[in-house]
């Protein structure tokens, strides 16, 4: 699926909702808006990731060609990022931490991981998105009810995963339906309603520690708005400054804490910090992008490529 602005805007959109989110934590604060974003904004982030998959060259194209186009976009800054930060932590290291790492990443360095493995699953079980969708929804459920919404490892051996590689595939698969198949416009009531229900209720929940009521609430809300992304789509809408933020996502995911901590400790606050931070990321992801080995390996995006001249020629003299 090609670059929709739209969905740009979105994912610009909810990269500043998670920045936001990590602000006020890092700050301690507590507050509504605190908690109805975080119980979004990643689940959405992962159904617009099925949303824009190309599943059918994900499944056609060489091994070689899939790992090499994806070790260039996500797994080599990624790597990056998680050196980097294991060295500016001081964690221990072992002869076990590669495992770790991969299985129980740690920090907010989960997505890549878990993308990857969805999009992995996608190849190697070449069933339809409704299929898949149907097969991911109850192992979603299952860890959701078993571990909660909290992320941690499924187990307490070396190889036991962190739970969020089986609790997201009802969102990624979802996307995929999603771009397979669009919304009706019969249906598109129901889902704002649903929406709009599941909003409510997750908001009412803050504070309360009802397990059992946080997955249906969840749900409700993740998956109205998921739905609605091919509707979002045909708007087209635009807002450079935020598009940017969007096709540059993977960037600003990556380093934000990294940059976020180094304000903190020169005492700024949550608002403060975002805003400085949002600068400073766009600022490094435009000057990282004019160089391809800093691009490969913190993620930023190329510079859009400016449309070609075109030659005109001159019009005959009279003779």
């Amino acid at each position: 699926m090609g670059k929709n602005p739209s969905i740009d805007l979105l994912k610009g959109v909810l990269i500043l909702l998670v920045m936001a989110g990590h602000a006020m934590e890092l700050t301690h604060q507590q507050h509504l808006a605190l908690w109805i974003g975080a119980g979004f904004r990643m689940p959405v982030m992962i159904g617009i990731s099925g949303y824009l998959l190309n599943v059918e060259r994900t499944r056609s194209d060489p091994a070689g060609l899939l790992f090499k186009r994806y070790a260039e976009r996500l797994l080599l800054p990624w790597l990056a990022a998680l050196i980097v930060y294991e060295l500016v932590t001081g964690a221990p290291l072992s002869w076990a931490t590669p495992v770790e790492m991969l299985l129980r990443p740690p920090f907010h360095l989960w997505y890549v991981p878990v993308l990857f493995f969805l999009i992995m699953i996608t190849r190697l079980v070449p069933l339809s998105p409704l299929i898949l969708l149907a097969i991911g929804t109850p192992v979603s459920l299952a860890t959701m009810y078993s571990f909660g919404l909290d992320h941690g490892p499924i187990g307490f051996s070396l190889v036991s995963p962190d739970s969020r590689f089986v609790r997201f595939p009802v969102y990624f698969f979802f996307g995929m339906l999603m771009a397979e198949r669009g919304l009706p416009t019969r249906y598109l009531g129901i889902v704002l309603v649903v929406t709009a229900l599941g909003l409510g209720w997750w908001s009412a929940l803050q504070g309360s520690g009802n397990g059992l009521a946080y997955v249906p609430a969840r749900l409700m809300m993740c998956l109205g708005l998921i739905a609605l992304l091919p509707r979002l789509a045909a708007l087209r809408l635009s807002f450079q400054p935020i598009n940017r933020i969007g096709r540059d996502s993977l960037f600003f995911y990556l380093w934000h804490p990294l940059v976020m901590a180094g304000m903190l400790m020169a005492g700024a606050n949550a608002p403060v910090m975002l805003l400085l931070a949002a600068l400073a990321l766009t600022a490094g992801s435009r000057l990282s992008a004019r160089h391809a080995g800093l691009r490969r390996w913190l993620g930023s995006v190329p510079p859009p490529r400016s449309a070609p001249a075109i030659a005109i020629e001159p019009a005959p003299q009279p003779a």
